[in-house]
């Protein structure tokens, strides 16, 4: 049994709390019993128990307020800002009172092409004096849910640069409870984890897996590299993007993404939430 060791905290403030990992982040700190406050642009999420609080990169005036009386932090980056680099280290510098952080990064990020500077917000954290914790993970298991729901529901297909290659396809709540153990007890500072799920499994497996939660006989077509960017061209992208988006299906391709570790198991004391569970969850999606 995996020992916890707790020490209370006064409140976390979750950045990105609307998004996929940020929402799942403060629903695992609400079960805990933890104060959380969930920041975003425009606040509206109605949680129980959650203080919602407008949260800006763009604007530093919100930043005070949101910070006022924390002292654990997740932090999911400013990607709409690649131009501006520090903004992590400026605003964790900005919490004088602020003891844990922990970072959302992404496997591979020392692979990946510049264009969002992960790397950077790495090192600031890593640099900041406090305790810090790093998250690595694999690709969500919830882009089939929201990204790639749309196609494979309508068209019935995944069409993706990803060849046959494998990835360790991880649930965003298991991030989210990997990050809430992270934020309240003791023993990850210093840490990078690497989470995925519990197997690498190829996009072909993954749409049978799909298809037959969903009573539906779905495809995937390989695309290749010059097709998907100009499909992204097509749908308006921003080159910095496309560029970024082409690096993390490269990785793919190079099998960087099959990595499978026990990261969950070992933080969490249960075991990663496979495909196969998310599919049959949410099968209504894909219907």
């Amino acid at each position: 049994m995996r020992a916890a060791r707790v020490r209370p905290v006064r409140a976390v403030l979750v950045l990105g709390a609307t998004g996929k990992t940020g929402s799942a982040v403060v629903d695992a700190l609400v079960a805990r019993g933890v104060p959380a406050r969930a920041a975003s642009r425009a606040p509206g999420r109605a949680v129980p128990g959650v203080e919602p609080v407008r949260f800006d990169w763009a604007d530093r005036s919100t930043w005070a307020p949101a910070l006022d009386g924390v002292d654990a932090l997740y932090v999911v980056g400013p990607y709409t800002r690649p131009d501006e680099p520090r903004l992590v280290r400026d605003l964790v510098d900005a919490a004088p009172g602020l003891r844990r952080v922990v970072l959302l990064s992404v496997l591979g990020v020392d692979r990946l092409p510049g264009t969002i500077p992960m790397t950077t917000w790495e090192e600031d954290v890593r640099a900041s004096g406090k305790e810090w914790t790093i998250l690595r993970p694999n690709w969500f298991q919830q882009n089939f849910g929201e990204a790639f729901a749309t196609s494979l529901r309508e068209d019935g297909v995944l069409a993706l640069p990803a060849d046959d290659a494998g990835v360790g396809f991880v649930d965003t709540r298991d991030i989210a409870e990997v990050a809430a153990t992270a934020l309240t007890e003791d023993g990850h500072a210093g840490t990078i984890h690497t989470v995925t799920g519990p197997e690498a499994l190829t996009l072909q497996q993954v749409v049978q897996t799909v298809g037959e939660a969903a009573g539906r006989d779905l495809r995937y077509i390989p695309l290749t590299p010059d097709q998907f960017g100009d499909g992204m061209r097509q749908a308006g992208l921003d080159e910095g993007l496309i560029t970024w988006q082409q690096g993390l299906f490269q990785l793919i391709r190079d099998g960087g993404n099959t990595v499978v570790t026990d990261t969950v198991e070992r933080v969490t004391g249960r075991p990663a939430r496979t495909l196969k569970s998310y599919a049959e969850e949410n099968a209504a999606l894909w219907r």
